[in-house]
């Protein structure tokens, strides 16, 4: 066994030992990553508190910043916006891009990248749903049940982005059937359950700041209750194709709807109006910001 390197004393008053610091990182993509976790910080908190948007799991030990482009895919990110699935104004890089992340625990983390389900829009109800693929019987209880996000958010994740991580799951699960899917999408238990959906009428789905006062505290403080689940049982045994359940919708006739909803959705202007050059006179900027309206409301081609 080598020996540990010791640290040579005194220390660097203002720097940690060579090897310990940032040396390879500059601080633009410091900048970048700060920006990216505090985006999904700001976006998945309920009630004061960030929390996995698929399981409700709210201990920051337990919960973690995921990408759904990872960063091993930079090619694949420059194409995507080569071919407007998401905005030529987006970061340049997967990582520092908060609308290609979510917060969820370790656990659902770990199968979302082990391919174990996938997450698609649906374009009807405007919710993102968790299909499970594999037939992990953990996973059961969240099939076909739409998770914490808002379509409305200007961090919203777009949902272009979750077809490339859906095509890649069959592949990992080559003699798995498609699963049938409820044909009324409900919300996860935990949201409907702990509080944090708004009333009816309310321009956000979701309440993300901690109530002051008042019986909203008791929401806040109590976790999430959640509905005692059947014993897991295998996929066919847990979604039959009788009354309540339909096959899962073929990606193939879902993607053009799902391109229209991204470019049309807030968080795409938002993304080209953050990432724009305003340095213009007053009426270039105007331009500017006409031309980027009218090419999120283009969606006549999606190749």
């Amino acid at each position: 066994m080598a020996p540990l390197t010791l640290f040579t004393l005194p220390l660097p008053p203002d720097a940690p030992p060579k090897g310990y610091g940032w040396e390879n990182r500059t601080a633009s993509e410091l900048s970048c990553t700060t920006a990216f976790v505090t985006g999904l910080d700001d976006r998945d908190k309920f009630l004061g508190k960030c929390r996995c948007v698929v399981c409700g799991e709210d201990d920051d030990a337990a919960l973690e910043h995921c990408h759904i482009i990872h960063q091993s895919g930079p090619s694949t990110w420059g194409d995507l916006k080569t071919r407007k699935w998401i905005p030529s104004q987006a970061k340049d890089h997967p990582t520092h891009e908060s609308r290609n992340g979510l917060i969820m625990c370790k656990n659902h983390h770990g199968m979302f990248d082990a391919y174990k389900f996938f997450i698609r829009f649906d374009i009807d109800t405007q919710k993102y749903i968790l299909i499970s693929y594999s037939g992990a019987a953990s996973l059961e209880q969240y099939h076909g049940k739409s998770i914490a996000l808002d379509i409305q958010h200007h961090k919203a994740p777009f949902p272009s982005l979750f077809i490339i991580h859906e095509m890649r799951v069959p592949g990992f699960h080559p003699f798995r059937s498609t699963p049938d899917m409820p044909t009324s999408v409900q919300w996860q238990d935990w949201i409907t359950s702990s509080g944090v959906l708004n009333s009816s009428g309310s321009t956000t789905l979701f309440r993300r700041d901690r109530p002051d006062s008042g019986n909203d505290n008791d929401n806040y403080n109590s976790p999430p209750q959640f509905q005692q689940q059947p014993q897991p049982q295998s996929q066919s045994q847990t979604t039959p194709s009788g009354t309540g359940h339909a096959p899962l919708a073929s990606l193939n006739d879902s993607i053009y709807g799902i391109l229209a909803a991204t470019r049309s959705m807030p968080s795409w202007k938002a993304c080209q109006m953050e990432n724009s050059s305003w340095a213009g006179t007053a009426d270039e900027n105007i331009q500017k910001y006409i031309t980027l309206i009218g090419e999120q409301s283009n969606v006549e081609s999606v190749g």
